[in-house]
């Protein structure tokens, strides 16, 4: 869930994950999960189960167990956190808004990746005052940010950040107020789903997207065996690596 204010110019929400996820340790990433079964069965409170509704549902959840930040059809409200959130908003007298969310793009992890995942992406807008806590048990920070700034920490290797999320918060830095993103979001047709490829020389390892120089070559290394193993020799030499492939080594 990619949550956004209006702040003397966009603020996006970005939280760190602990050392010890076994996928993506210490990387900053936007609030967010998997779907779970229960999330296509979720309370009438988390609004209409519709076809493909258990992905909003989830991103709501997610966002309620990560941050404490409800989106309400009134608004934002940020809550305690709770083990129950189903529980929680159904108690509450506040009804979740799946409509305050706009999905706007759909990553699928490299093929040669040991953890793969299909992940969809929503931005929604809360109100310029909004503020969030991090859950202690799945986190370890937590912070509302410019992309720009986002983008700075990342380029000085003062956080990991993954690969889709630097591309989101690329897009984000392009506009200047929370409406207008929203507006640009709203107006795609189609939202087709984007599946990098991971290169590895001996010197450097970079994932590539299918406009970047290199990509059509990178195709047959996606099922090699020994790509792993090439790219945990550039790590040995100092070399960066993606941050989704952190915690493999």
């Amino acid at each position: 869930m990619c949550l956004v204010r209006d702040n003397d110019g966009i603020e996006v929400l970005m939280v760190q994950r602990p050392e010890t996820s076994r996928f993506m340790p210490c990387v900053w990433v936007f609030p967010g999960g998997a779907v779970d079964d229960a999330d296509a069965a979720a309370p009438p409170s988390f609004g209409p189960c519709t076809a493909g509704s258990d992905w909003r549902v989830a991103a709501l959840r997610e966002l309620i167990e990560e941050t404490g930040v409800w989106l309400t059809t009134e608004g934002a409200r940020t809550m305690p956190h709770t083990d129950d959130v189903f529980g929680a908003v159904e108690a509450s007298p506040y009804e979740l808004d799946q409509d305050a969310l706009v999905y706007f793009s759909n990553w699928i992890t490299p093929a040669a990746f040991p953890i793969r995942f299909d992940t969809r992406f929503f931005l929604a807008v809360a109100e310029p005052d909004t503020e969030a806590t991090y859950n202690t048990d799945e986190l370890v920070g937590l912070v509302w940010t410019s992309p720009i700034e986002a983008l700075e920490r990342d380029a000085a290797d003062d956080w990991d950040v993954a690969f889709p999320t630097r591309r989101t918060l690329e897009l984000i830095s392009t506009e200047t107020s929370a409406a207008d993103l929203v507006d640009r979001l709203r107006s795609l047709d189609i939202v087709a789903p984007v599946q990098p490829r991971l290169y590895v020389d001996d010197h450097e390892a970079r994932i590539l997207l299918p406009e970047d120089p290199g990509f059509d070559a990178a195709g047959p290394a996606q099922h090699d065996p020994e790509i792993l193993e090439r790219l945990m020799r550039v790590l040995a030499m100092g070399g960066r690596i993606p941050a989704e492939l952190k915690g493999h080594g």
